[in-house]
């Protein structure tokens, strides 16, 4: 099986795929990682071509085709090792956001000859993304170059480019944060992707989590109780695509609660970014967050809803209203007493308690395996 992940400077993408190699390995895999960009500087340096990190984007684009052509003709020589017995994770970028110009770093040719069998954009949250770039020592001719509201377009974009690449070939294409536990890509590529190709084998069900989160930011016990309920459906075979993956919207809480701060501080990567970046780059927050919980539910076979408070969540009700329309079942799980009419329109099946909501997922989870 061959897999192709993309991303864009700062996202931790090989870093990510790198960990999910190891762990692939460590579970008697056998699966191999290419990274093209450092293979494209070993082969410029082969050919006696030195060329500086903070210079490679600035070459011609002739001369950059040339050497991304000649690490894919290397690649795809053995490509057929890897069809059946042997892997392949592939890290690329599909595209640069340089001197403020967006630059293609990919070759349709080539990634059609290729053949991969899914496509996965590797994410995570901007605050993460602008630490990375403003703080590695190999990153720092990046420094300066993107404000937040330019980083985000520059992720938006690699999404939107794998996922047309992959339309186009016709291939599986999914997002993920670099935020997650390695585990998760193994169990797709292991556990959902390879079953696909080898018939017979048992496949995971894939399955997006849905709460309000704003509600819920400050309290400790829902965290418990997410936790544990997003554990034990992974306990019983299915793999759980939570929206706080990515934590963008915490830029904007913040920025609202303190509205004439000069900056902003992230606690969790103990950094301070520009409020005047925050309000630049507010609206592109607000709709990517929607639109990737959106896409986060068209990978999934189905939504889990766990919804522990009284109050009306818009997020929540317009998360089961697509999934609805998009032809995705809607479990959901109550614990209030009075349940909203339009909840229950939109709720394909609805449990009081986690016990008979896991209950009946490991019966689902059984039927699907009985089934493949």
């Amino acid at each position: 099986m061959i897999v192709v992940g993309t991303g864009i400077t700062g996202s931790g993408r090989a870093t990510y795929l790198k960990n999910v190699v190891d762990y692939a390995k460590g579970q008697g895999e056998d699966i191999d990682f290419e990274d093209i960009g450092p293979r494209m500087f070993k082969k410029a340096s082969s050919l006696r071509i030195e060329i500086p990190e903070d210079k490679i984007l600035d070459l011609d684009i002739t001369t950059l085709r040339f050497l991304r052509a000649t690490v894919f003709e290397e690649i795809i020589h053995k490509a057929d090792s890897y069809r059946v017995e042997k892997d392949l994770l592939i890290s690329l970028h599909m595209s640069f956001r340089w001197r403020k110009v967006l630059l293609p770093a990919f070759d349709y040719y080539y990634l059609n000859k290729l053949d991969p069998d899914f496509y996965i954009t590797l994410i995570d949250s901007i605050s993460n993304i602008w630490m990375r770039i403003n703080r590695e020592e190999d990153l720092k001719h990046w420094r300066g170059r993107l404000n937040l509201k330019e980083l985000l377009i520059w992720r938006d974009e690699e999404i939107f480019i794998t996922s047309m690449v992959a339309d186009m070939l016709n291939k599986q294409c999914y997002i993920l944060s670099t935020s997650t536990d390695p585990r998760l890509l193994y169990n797709i590529i292991y556990n959902v992707e390879k079953p696909k190709k080898l018939k017979g084998r048992p496949r995971m069900l894939k399955a997006y989590l849905s709460y309000p989160m704003t509600m819920v930011r400050d309290r400790e016990d829902f965290e418990e109780a997410r936790l544990e309920l997003v554990r034990k459906l992974e306990e019983k075979g299915v793999i759980v695509f939570d929206p706080a993956m990515v934590k963008d919207m915490v830029l904007v809480e913040k920025l609202d609660r303190e509205p004439n701060a000069d900056k902003v501080y992230v606690e969790d990567i103990d950094i301070a970014i520009p409020a005047d970046e925050i309000r630049e780059a507010r609206q592109y927050i607000i709709d990517q967050t929607v639109v990737r919980d959106y896409m986060l539910i068209d990978q999934s076979d189905f939504i889990i809803v766990y919804y522990p408070v009284k109050e009306l969540s818009a997020g929540v009700l317009s998360e089961m209203i697509y999934a609805h329309t998009h032809i995705k079942n809607v479990y959901a799980l109550f614990t209030e007493e009075n349940i909203s009419p339009f909840f229950q329109t939109y709720s394909t099946k609805i449990f009081r308690d986690i016990d008979s909501l896991i209950e009946f997922i490991e019966e689902l989870v059984k039927l699907t395996t009985e089934v493949n």
